[in-house]
């Protein structure tokens, strides 16, 4: 008789041990999984919604750089005087205007015929960034200020040649803006296009009056155009003969 009550105490431990270590299990795996939530929702989270933000950013910036392309067919070609396009908004802010960007160009620093070209306003925000239209180019800016140049001009300054060409879009339009969710069809109708043509010319500057500081440095500077004292840039022959400078600058308007 004491055999068995020995057996059956032991026995009773036994599956009260299994218990508790089942109890202890079943706490331990659901102590991890509202870790492993919550550590989700701290680091997860921000990351995926980092990765959506980015993936917007980076689908505006090749969104405006195809309305970019169509556009400067008008700049490119002389017959071209209309081009259209779209661009999905995603709740981002499209605006236009007259101001922005303006560029004042010197030949042989004779400031006298030197009359500066207001770029006009083209942009797209989305969050804290900017996507901007200047002259035929775009460039970005953030909210701290900072930018870069995604598409440059055609600025170019090729000291080898002795030449310089110049080709710019300048748009005159109404300051206004549109915020929405879906596309938005824009137009770029050519009001007038203006060529000037100059030989025997020692030195070109352009001076930047810019928000855009740094993707305009660095848009002249990898244009061929000396930056060290900019925002005036300079463009003169390697071998100290005379440039052939050519410069186009085409005014339009925005339709949207």
């Amino acid at each position: 008789m004491r055999r068995n009550r020995t057996s059956e105490t032991s026995a009773g431990r036994g599956r009260n041990d299994r218990a508790v270590s089942d109890v202890l299990a079943f706490t331990l795996v659901f102590a991890t999984i509202i870790g492993s939530v919550m550590l989700l929702s701290m680091t997860g989270f921000q990351a995926m919604a980092d990765y959506s933000d980015n993936e917007q950013l980076r689908n505006s910036e090749r969104a405006m750089e195809a309305l970019t392309e169509n556009f400067n067919d008008i700049m490119r070609h002389d017959g071209i005087d209309k081009r259209r396009g779209e661009l999905s908004l995603q709740e981002g802010t499209f605006s236009t205007g007259s101001d922005g960007t303006e560029l004042t160009i010197e030949i042989d620093s004779n400031s006298a015929d030197a009359s500066p070209t207001t770029l006009g306003e083209l942009t797209y925000t989305t969050g804290s960034d900017t996507i901007a239209y200047e002259g035929g180019g775009i460039v970005r800016s953030a909210e701290n200020g900072g930018s870069v140049v995604l598409k440059r001009p055609q600025l170019t300054c090729d000291p080898t040649n002795e030449t310089a060409m110049i080709t710019l879009t300048s748009i005159e339009t109404d300051s206004r803006s549109i915020q929405s969710s879906g596309t938005l069809e824009v137009t770029m109708n050519e009001l007038n296009r203006e060529t000037q043509i100059e030989s025997d010319v020692n030195e070109v500057t352009i001076t930047a009056d810019t928000d855009y500081d740094n993707a305009w440095n660095t848009t002249l500077d990898r244009s061929g155009w000396e930056t060290e004292s900019y925002p005036d840039a300079t463009c003169t022959s390697d071998a100290g003969n005379q440039l052939r400078v050519v410069i186009t600058v085409v005014e339009a308007d925005i339709e949207y």
